[in-house]
This record gives C-alpha cells, structure tokens and sequence, in this order.
C-alpha cells in the first residue's frame, strides 16, 4: 500500500514536467478577458463597490473559484492561509480545529491575532459572522462547499466594517447560478485515518429565480488518540428578480460540529469534548436607480455550544447594514452606509450549577468613503466612521489612500488607516482573567504598495507596512492570579512579495514571500512566510501542487516556546475519467514534514485523501 502511494507522488511530478508545449488546451489571446480579469479581478470587499483591484488603495488578495477547485484545502481557513500573504493558522489534526482557549483555528494578519482574541472579521458575503459572546469565531464552520471566490482584505478595515476588522477582513463569497438550468454534484471521498466525505451540491436557475444548495458530512479518526471528529454543513443561496432593477438575495448556513481536543503531546488530554452549532442568515435588498445602488441587508447568527467541563451557552447576533452607492459627479464614486448591531446571549456551568448571566451589547454607525479620480492617473479615497459603542461611547475611525497610475502596467499606493477593536463580552464579564474596565485597542497602519506588470501575463507587487497600536488586550500575572490587561504601545513593520504568472491558459505560478518583526506580539505569526502555488491543465488531467515554508514560529509572546521551521507541500490531481465523472487525489504533506502548526500539537505525517465526483 505505502508503495502505491509513492507511486502516485511520483505520477504527479512527471505530470507537472510534462512539456508544457505539448498537447496542451487551446491558447487564448494574450489580450482575452480571461487573462485580463485574472491580473486585474473586479473585487467589492475593500470599498463595497465593485471594482478593479488596481484602483484599490488596500492590500487584496483574491483566491478565485479555480484556485478553491485546485486547492487540497478542506475548509476556507485552510486555502487563505495558503494563498494570502502574512496571514496564518493554527491547526491541529487531519480534520478540524477548535474552540479552547489559544488553540486551532486562530487567524493572524500580520501579525494581529494568533490566540483566542479576533483581529480579523469574517464575511459571509458581507455579514459578519463570529460568536456574540466570545467576539471569536469557530473556524469548522467555513467550508469550501458553495463557495465561488475568497476575498481577503489585508491590514485595517474598521472604517468600513467596525469592531474586529482592526487586523483585517475574510470576505467568503457564495456561488450563484447565471445561466438557466440546473446543476446537480455528488462527491464522496475517503482517506487515511478512516477519514471520510460525503456531499451534495445543486443549483438551478429559471426566469427571475436562482438558488444554490449545498449539504456535506465529514468525519475522522484523527491520526492521535481522541482526536476524532465530524461535522454536517449546509448551506443555501436563492436570488430572486423582483423588478428590472430590484433584486432580493437569501443566504444562510448550518454548522453541526463535534470534536475532541487530544492536547498537548506531552500531557495529552483523555475525552475533552465538545458539541458546536452554528447558524446563520441574511436577506439583502439591492436595487439600482438613477442615483446609484442601495442595498439592505437583515442579518443574524446564532450558536449553542456545549462542553466537557459543563460549560453550556447561547448567543446570537442580530444586525442591519445599509449603505447607498452613487457617482454624485465625473470620477467620482461614494458610498454611504450605516451599520447597526446588538449581539450577546448568555451562558452557565451545567456541571456545578453556576449562571454566569446574560449580555447583550450595541453598536452602531454611520460612515462614508468617498473616490475621485483625478487628472486619468490619480485616485484618492478618504473613509470615515462613526463608532458607537454603549460602554465605551463614540470612537471616529478615519482613513485615506492615494493610487498613482505611473503608466498603463504600473501602479503606486499609499494608505493610512486606523483599526480598533472593543473588548469581547468574554474579556470583559467572563472567568477569571476578565476586566470590566478594558478599553478598546486601537492602531494606525502606514503602507505603500507597487504593482508591475510585465505584458499580459505576469504581475509583481509588493508591499511594505508599519502598524503602530495602543492598549492591546493581553494576559498579565500567574495563574490563578490573572487579568486582562492594554498592554503599552506596540509596532509591527513588514513587506509581502507577491508573484503572478500565466505563462499559457493552461499553465499558473503564483508565490508570494512575507517579512514580520512583531516586536513581543509572537504568538502564532510566523516572521516569515513563503508560499508556491503551481497549477498545470494537460487535457483531462490537472495537476496543482502548493508548498509553504514557515520560518521563526513561535507558540507565545516574546517569542516564548519556539517551534521548528517547516516545509509543507500539497499536491493535488485530478483526472476526467467521464463527461460527468472525475477522480481527485489528494497528497497532504508529501515530504512527511515533522511539524507543529500550534506548540506542542503535532501534526500528521504524509497522509492521502481520494475522493470521486459525479456530476447529473
């Protein structure tokens, strides 16, 4: 058997080496709209309007609907830190994250984040999705099922989403059926570990009506004792035409997860359960008239988890967003919104008969971001918010940007933007560490970006950063004598190199490169960061490969409990051995890399996952 599986690493290498000039699908012209959108995507996440990434003053990364398909990722959490620069998570097993403490499933963004503190907002196409009473989100919960694209905002987006946006912005995008007809995919698959997946995804368009619909079930052993896990996942998404220029749009999900925590390597744990539910929804009115494009959206999400030490809670969020696009004048696009929020709920020990009570908390605010394009070579934008929160009153969030077309291939911008975050209800009200008298955390972030591109297939940016912040929220003491507490002032500074090339249709390198001094902010932010992404079309076979290499990792601040350098490499094949049949290999690890992506978990060896699609 492990013979078989060599053999299949192998088969993939000389795919990839394969004369790339032999036999390979058509070529399209370098000027075809396919190669022009992939070097220049229209992205809606940075601004809330819908636009060329070259005129955007914020670092984006864009990871496509191919790059999702290609990607041996199981979750949205797991292709975003493949592909986006300066961004990482922790993980612990085959399958699955957690919910405890500084464990699985903590994103940062250059640095911000790590632990069980939120510096970066979730997205479900534009509402924000993470646990009313904790501030955090449960990472299992972001599948790749029904997804058409990822959009990821790096650094600050506080003047446009608020609290929890500081490190920056996740934007998960739902597929929608544009043609008429209907869609139908079955895919089952099984792997090491007794690791298995079984889903169903159906879409249909007819008239003024289409919808998406997604359901899929995932288990595994884990390669640990009690390590096991399973989820069920749906989710739905129905647009319907109400008028020529008025559209409705209805997107919910449903997260059953359970999970154990096999802990540490040296002290592991023994049936540390817990039993997660997440739901969700949002109706979105967008309609267009002579003025430009409202939108409104009704959102809310919901969760009950349950715990081995007797820990049981609700919480949910309630929200509206509206915000109005309109070009008031020539070169110039504004929108203006308002945001309004009220999330909590409520928790208790089961086991020793303890109430920790019921919070809610409100937010809301208005704010504007404006564009104008000056001269055909410039486009400033400015954005302002208004933030008010009911303990903390009022915080103004400002931002402005600067992009320079220096010539039709080249592009300079300069951003200064403000983040903050307020304190969780868990920070302030719950355990031991809690501290009502936490202040909100605040950063101004400096960066200025290139963008070249070299003909019509090759793109290079780069971009160099310094983010400098007060009051971050930290653990002071020694247990049982501990507190939150704002720390001091804080810098971080770095670059990201991003490389693009696509070479023919039928050939993509992608690698990107990240730099970080984080001062005493080490927790979980690798200093550096190299991804490759490589993917090759050869008729009905597809080969994709992705390595990341992770240097200067650390499982604390002041870079406490270091963790070794590692090299991951995943390669993914897929085979069209039918019309509506196909065949995906999955190699995860293929160096058998000795690693750890959180202190003192480790992680599987080389492992396979082999999984059959079946379209109707």
């Amino acid at each position: 058997m492990k013979n078989i599986k060599y053999l299949w690493v192998i088969f993939g290498f000389l795919a990839l080496g394969v004369n790339s000039y032999a036999g390979g699908t058509k070529t399209a012209k370098s000027d075809s709209i396919r190669v022009k959108y992939h070097f220049n995507p229209v992205v809606v996440t940075a601004t809330k309007i819908a636009g060329a990434q070259r005129d955007l003053a914020a670092s984006v990364t864009l990871i496509n609907s191919a790059m999702i398909q290609r990607t041996p990722a199981y979750s949205v959490l797991e292709a975003v830190k493949t592909y986006v620069p300066d961004l990482y998570v922790t993980e612990w097993g085959v399958m699955g994250y957690g919910v405890a403490g500084n464990s699985a499933g903590k994103i940062s963004i250059r640095g911000l984040g790590g632990g069980a503190t939120t510096y970066v907002l979730i997205l479900r196409n534009g509402r924000p999705d993470f646990m009313g009473l904790m501030g955090c989100t449960v990472p299992d919960e972001f599948m790749l099922e029904g997804v058409e694209k990822i959009e990821v905002l790096r650094g600050p987006a506080s003047f446009l989403y608020g609290t929890n946006a500081m490190g920056g912005v996740i934007n998960i995008i739902s597929k929608k059926m544009t043609k008429n007809g209907f869609k139908t995919e079955l895919t089952g698959g099984i792997g090491d570990f007794n690791s298995k997946k079984l889903s169903v995804t159906h879409g249909g368009k007819r008239g003024r009506v289409e919808y998406y619909l997604t359901a899929t079930t995932r288990k595994t052993d884990g390669h640990r004792d009690y390590s096991n896990y399973e989820s069920d996942y749906y989710t739905a998404h129905i647009g319907i035409q109400l008028a020529r220029n008025t559209k409705m749009e209805m997107n919910g999900d449903l997260a059953n997860i359970n999970l154990f925590d096999p802990g540490p390597e040296s002290d592991p744990f023994v049936d540390r359960w817990y039993d997660l539910r997440r739901y969700g929804g949002s109706t979105t009115i967008i309609h267009k008239s002579s003025i430009g494009e409202s939108y409104l959206k009704l959102y809310s999400t919901f969760g009950r988890h349950k715990i081995y030490d007797g820990w049981y809670s609700k919480d949910r969020t309630l929200g509206l967003m509206f915000y109005q696009n309109t070009k008031p004048w020539v070169g110039n696009t504004t929108t203006i919104g308002f945001d309004l929020e009220r999330y909590g709920g409520n928790a208790k020990n089961v086991k020793s008969d303890s109430d920790f009570g019921k919070y809610y908390i409100t937010e809301y605010a208005p704010y504007i971001h404006t564009q104008q394009l000056l001269l055909g070579r410039f486009i400033a934008s400015a954005g302002f918010r208004l933030e008010h929160h009911e303990l903390f009153g009022y915080e103004t969030v400002p931002k402005i940007g600067l992009v320079a077309h220096a010539a039709k291939t080249t592009s300079l911008r300069l951003s200064v933007a403000k983040g903050f975050r307020s304190p969780s209800i868990r920070e302030l009200y719950f355990w031991r560490p809690k501290n009502p008298d936490l202040k909100p955390e605040r950063l101004w972030n400096y960066e200025v970006g290139l963008t070249q591109q070299l003909g019509s297939r090759f793109k290079f940016e780069s971009t160099f950063f310094k983010a400098k912040g007060n009051n971050l929220i930290r653990m002071a003491g020694t247990w049982p004598d501990v507190k939150w507490k704002n720390s001091g002032k804080f810098t971080h500074t770095g670059y990201e190199l991003v490389l693009d090339w696509l070479p023919f249709d039928y050939l993509e390198f992608y690698t990107s490169w990240s730099k970080l001094d984080l001062g005493n902010e080490t927790l979980n932010a690798p200093g550096k960061k190299l991804s490759v992404y490589v993917s090759y079309q050869f008729r009905f076979i597809q080969l994709s490969g992705n390595l990341s290499h992770i240097r200067d990792l650390y499982g604390a601040d002041f870079r406490q409990n270091p963790m070794n350098n590692y090299t991951l490499l995943n390669l993914t094949l897929q085979l069209r051995i039918l019309k509506s049949i196909s065949l995906r290999i999955k190699a995860r690890n293929v160096l058998n890399s000795r690693y750890q992506s959180m202190y003192g978990y480790p992680m599987p060896g080389r492992n396979f996952f082999v999984d059959m699609k079946y379209a109707l």
